[in-house]
């Protein structure tokens, strides 16, 4: 019955448009046109399964977005440093040290290629209108000026915004404070002779 049907609408169909524009029906029995409907039923079927099958796993997939590639290269340069400091028994050969060090730095430019910028104050002259945080201050003399002695945390960026605020110790110049001698009065004064002898 439901074959019947849809050739009865496909021929209706094929009459709103001119003769040389008909398809003409196919020639196919009852039979054949059911196995034909059955077989595209379970094509159908199976596509639609397997496109929801792949939505599921791409759910299912970590998100590989921006940063991705720079983080993994990252923890890969750090995993392969720590390793080496770790199968080290405390004393490391110059080429170990070096492998280290080449890692660490690749690790940190791979950050800094998708906008990650770390950023020491080691020695920078200091501005109370800097945007730090400032955990100590100490006299240094011989300083003609306050300068960052020591980063405590980096400054961290990224991509252009500040994601950390960096801690610093600044050294300030000490007073200039010449040493008293002992015993020296503080201003000059005529000495004192109601204890001297007189001849």
């Amino acid at each position: 019955m439901t074959s019947r049907i849809r050739r009865l609408r496909a021929t209706l169909g094929q009459l709103r448009h001119p003769p040389e524009f008909r398809v003409p029906a196919p020639f196919l029995d009852t039979a054949q046109a059911d196995w034909v409907t059955d077989v595209l039923a379970e094509a159908t079927a199976e596509t639609t399964a397997e496109a929801t099958a792949e939505t599921t796993a791409e759910a299912e997939t970590p998100d590989q977005g921006a940063g991705t590639g720079a983080l993994l290269g990252a923890a890969v340069g750090i995993w392969r440093a720590l390793r080496k400091l770790d199968q080290g028994d405390g004393h490391l050969s110059g080429a170990d040290l070096r492998h280290v060090r080449r890692q660490v730095h690749a690790s940190r430019q791979a950050l800094a290629d998708d906008g990650l910028k770390i950023q020491d104050h080691d020695g920078m002259p200091f501005d109370p209108g800097l945007s730090l945080e400032v955990l100590v201050f100490e006299e240094e003399p011989g300083l003609p000026h306050e300068v960052v002695l020591e980063t405590v945390r980096p400054t961290v960026y990224l991509r252009g915004e500040r994601i950390q605020v960096g801690q610093v110790v600044v050294g300030r110049p000490a007073p200039d404070r010449t040493p008293d001698t002992p015993g020296a009065p503080d201003s000059p004064t005529t000495p004192d002779t109601s204890d001297t002898p007189t001849a």
